[in-house]
């Protein structure tokens, strides 16, 4: 599931290779129940997606892109831009643990 490492100034990242594992990645994250009411996606099919019985289409990626704005370029291309405000769940959890921490 997981691609090659990117290395972004001051953090590491590992990132996915396909489009469709980093919409996973989101649809683990999120409640299905929101994902269903977001679009025109039901229930029954987001929950056939999470366990991967069917693909994913290009419906459900922009039920995610409207959800996630902050991640949308991540989500299409597996690049984050920051300065933009694009970024990735990895990317966020990174930032969170650094400035979690005392540098002094």
């Amino acid at each position: 599931m997981w691609g090659f490492l990117r290395i972004c100034p001051l953090f590491l990242f590992v990132m996915s290779d396909r489009l469709s594992d980093r919409a996973l990645q989101l649809i683990n994250a999120a409640s299905l129940v929101e994902l269903s009411k977001a679009g025109g996606t039901d229930y029954p099919r987001w929950v056939n997606i999470k366990r991967g019985r069917a693909r994913i289409g290009a419906d459900e990626i922009e039920i995610l892109a409207k959800l996630y704005p902050s991640y949308r370029w991540w989500l299409l291309t597996g690049d984050v831009m920051p300065e933009n405000g694009q970024t990735s769940p990895s990317y966020d959890e990174a930032n969170r643990n650094l400035t979690g921490q005392n540098a002094g």
